[in-house]
C-alpha cells in the first residue's frame, strides 16, 4: 500500500471514531440532559439570589425591630415622666406641652416603623414563597437530570466498545503511516475534522480555494500529498 492509502485508511478510522463520539453528543437523551442541566443552573442561580435577598431582608427587619423596641422603651419612659410631672404642682404648662410633643413624635416614629416592618414582612413572605417555588422546580429538575444522566451513561457504555475498536484500528494503521505525514495530519486535525481531502475541479474540496498550477503539477505525481496553502489540509489528486 502507498503512503496516501495508509493515510486515508487512518483518516477513515478517525472519522469513524468521530462519528461515534458525535453520535453520543446528539442523542435525544443527551439533548434533553443538556436542556435540563441549563434549567438546573438557572434554578440554582435563582435560589442563590433569593437566599441573598432573604438574608438582607431579615437583617433589615431585625434592625427595624430593634429601632422600634428602642422607641417604645423611650415612649414608656416619657409616659412615666409625664405621670410624675402631672402630679407635681410646680411643673409648668410649657414643660407638660414639651413632653406631650415628645410623646407624639415618638408615636409617629413608631407608627412609621410599624408600617416599614409590615411592608418588609410582606416582601419577605413573597421572597420565601418564590424560594419554595424555585426549590420545588429545582427538585423536579434534579430528578429528571438523574434519570437522563443514567440513560446517557448506558448509551456511553453501549458505544464504548465500538469507540475502542476504532481507536485500536487507528493505532494499528498509525504504525504504517509516514511519521512526517502523521505530524502534518495531526496539525491539520486541530482545525479540521477531515484533514485529508481530494482536489476537485482544481480546487481544495475542503475550503474551495483554487489550487495553483505548480501545486497541481506536483499532485499529479503518484502518491503525492501537498498542503493547501489556504486552509492547511492535506491534498491529494484522486
Amino acid at each position: 500500500m502507498t503512503k496516501l492509502e495508509y493515510l486515508l485508511m487512518y483518516q477513515k478510522a478517525d472519522l469513524k471514531k468521530q462519528d461515534l463520539e458525535n453520535g453520543l453528543k446528539t442523542t435525544e437523551s443527551r439533548k434533553k440532559l443538556n436542556r435540563i442541566t441549563k434549567i438546573l443552573r438557572e434554578q440554582q442561580a435563582i435560589l442563590a439570589k433569593l437566599t441573598q435577598d432573604a438574608e438582607s431582608q431579615q437583617a433589615s427587619l431585625a434592625k427595624l425591630v430593634s429601632q422600634q423596641q428602642a422607641l417604645e422603651h423611650d415612649l414608656d419612659l416619657n409616659h412615666s415622666e409625664m405621670e410624675t410631672l402631672s402630679a407635681d404642682d410646680e411643673v409648668t404648662g410649657e414643660e407638660l406641652t414639651e413632653f406631650r410633643q415628645d410623646v407624639e413624635r415618638l408615636n409617629r416614629e413608631i407608627g412609621k416603623l410599624e408600617k416599614e416592618v409590615s411592608a418588609l414582612l410582606e416582601t419577605l413572605d413573597k421572597t420565601t414563597e418564590e424560594y419554595q417555588k424555585a426549590r420545588s422546580l429545582g427538585t423536579k429538575a434534579k430528578k429528571e437530570y438523574d434519570r437522563l444522566k443514567a440513560v446517557v451513561e448506558v448509551e456511553k457504555t453501549d458505544c464504548a466498545a465500538a469507540i475502542t475498536t476504532a481507536e485500536k484500528e487507528m493505532d494499528t494503521v498509525a504504525r504504517q503511516v509516514d511519521p512526517t505525514l502523521m505530524a502534518k495530519y495531526k496539525r491539520a486535525r486541530v482545525h479540521h475534522s477531515m484533514p485529508v481531502v481530494p482536489v476537485s475541479n482544481e480546487k481544495c474540496s475542503g475550503c474551495n480555494m483554487s489550487i495553483p498550477m505548480a501545486v497541481l503539477k506536483k499532485l499529479s505525481a503518484q502518491d503525492a500529498i501537498m498542503e493547501c496553502e489556504n486552509c492547511g489540509r492535506l491534498l491529494y489528486q484522486p
